[in-house]
């Protein structure tokens, strides 16, 4: 081994302890406890709640955060990792989220989910999560409401269950290998009418994803798993987003990792990707766009989700062809977000593309000057544009003599 090559190595092995000794995973992923009591068990139950490192920042008092909960006290050292990676750079592609999990297996509640499982009209854990859990959480914690249930095995059956008999209580459900052998807390008795009446419910739209595999452990449950993803493709609402993945190529137990990650990048997608502009809403035009995020935003999320990078996309489609209606696409995103620097410097860029200069600098030194609330990265990049603007400018004068 060469001398260059053993110290690159000793630095960066130095670099990454230094970085871990600087941070450190409890800063990373702060973990409090919260005991929540209820009439339904005699001592009050542990959780351990995984907040996300901005929580405690002062920039972020006032913001409220996504939860996701998983039954199972392993679960948490993999979920709040995952969760920290995946949401560090710029809450893409997982949205800063709370982590909630039992500190430990809990017999008074393993005995509440042995009765719903000999007694499915016996939801008195659904009750205890409805009535008692997710109030303490709320209470204590800023969260916005959209509640994420992640769960593997009979963990994931719950899931399933929960969607079918009492679907208000969460949002979006990351299910691996459920267990449905043997009709497994009846799920699959009555579901093509239970999953029928998922949109008459309430007009909120749900997301589920359902992964499996065809490990010795997982054999049992396929053909009851087969019959439930046949009941959703004949039964299930277009308020309910699903999507079905029989895993074949990772372990048994990489799998519920494997499911978090897809499931939240399929989950977040409409708020990370734009419309495409030849998409079937963006065909329509700017009203069907505005009114396709004013859905996410009501009926999905509960919280203002842009339409602005959508605008700009069918905005930038017309650029060659139709550069009049390019232009008032691009006014109207500003009219929406009129405190939005790429918004504004969207249509100076449009100008300049038409030749148009001096208009795109107006514009440009408008979206600097937005820009000034945002991280110097975001104010140098539109300096840049507007130097880039001008120098043009400077050029065509100079060639015109």
């Amino acid at each position: 081994m060469s001398k260059i090559f053993t110290n690159t190595v000793l630095i960066v092995i130095f670099l990454c302890c230094g970085l871990t000794q600087a941070i450190g995973g409890t800063s990373l992923n702060p973990i409090e406890s919260l005991k929540v009591k209820s009439k339904h068990f005699k001592e009050p139950i542990e959780y351990n709640v995984t907040l996300p490192q901005s929580y405690f920042e002062k920039k972020h008092q006032e913001k409220k955060y996504f939860i996701l909960f998983d039954l199972h006290p392993r679960s948490q050292p993999y979920l709040s990792g995952i969760h920290d990676w995946l949401s560090h750079n710029g809450e893409w592609p997982w949205f800063e989220t709370i982590v909630i999990t039992p500190t430990r297996y809990n017999p008074e509640f393993a005995e509440l989910f042995q009765l719903m499982v000999k007694e499915p009209d016996n939801q008195t854990m659904l009750d205890y999560f409805e009535q008692d859990l997710f109030p303490s959480i709320a209470q204590k914690y800023r969260t916005n409401g959209f509640k994420i249930y992640s769960g593997f095995m009979s963990n994931g059956a719950i899931g399933l269950f929960s969607l079918l008999n009492r679907p208000a209580l969460f949002n979006a459900y990351i299910i691996t290998s459920p267990t449905l052998a043997e009709n497994f807390i009846d799920i699959n008795s009555d579901v093509e009418a239970k999953l029928s009446n998922l949109s008459k419910v309430d007009n909120k739209l749900r997301f589920l994803y359902l992964s499996t595999g065809r490990h010795q452990y997982e054999q049992a449950s396929l053909p009851s798993f087969d019959l439930f993803e046949q009941a959703l493709k004949k039964f299930a609402p277009p308020t309910l987003d699903w999507q079905v993945n029989i895993n074949n190529e990772s372990n048994y137990m990489s799998r519920p990792v494997v499911s978090v990650i897809n499931a939240i990048e399929a989950l977040f997608d409409d708020i990370h990707t734009d419309l495409m502009p030849d998409s079937q809403t963006s065909k329509k035009g700017v009203e069907a766009i505005i009114e396709y995020y004013k859905v996410l935003s009501e009926n999905k999320y509960g919280f203002a989700v842009s339409a602005e990078g959508s605008l700009k996309m069918l905005a930038e489609s017309y650029i060659v062809n139709n550069p009049q209606k390019a232009l008032t696409i691009y006014r109207k995103t500003i009219e929406l977000y009129p405190e939005s620097a790429y918004a504004i410097s969207a249509l100076a860029t449009a100008f300049a593309k038409s030749g148009d200069l001096k208009q795109a600098i107006s514009y440009q030194i408008q979206a600097v000057e937005k820009s000034k609330a945002m991280i110097e990265w975001h104010q140098n990049k539109l300096k840049k544009i507007l130097q880039g603007f001008q120098q043009q400018l400077k050029k065509q004068n100079k060639q015109r003599g």
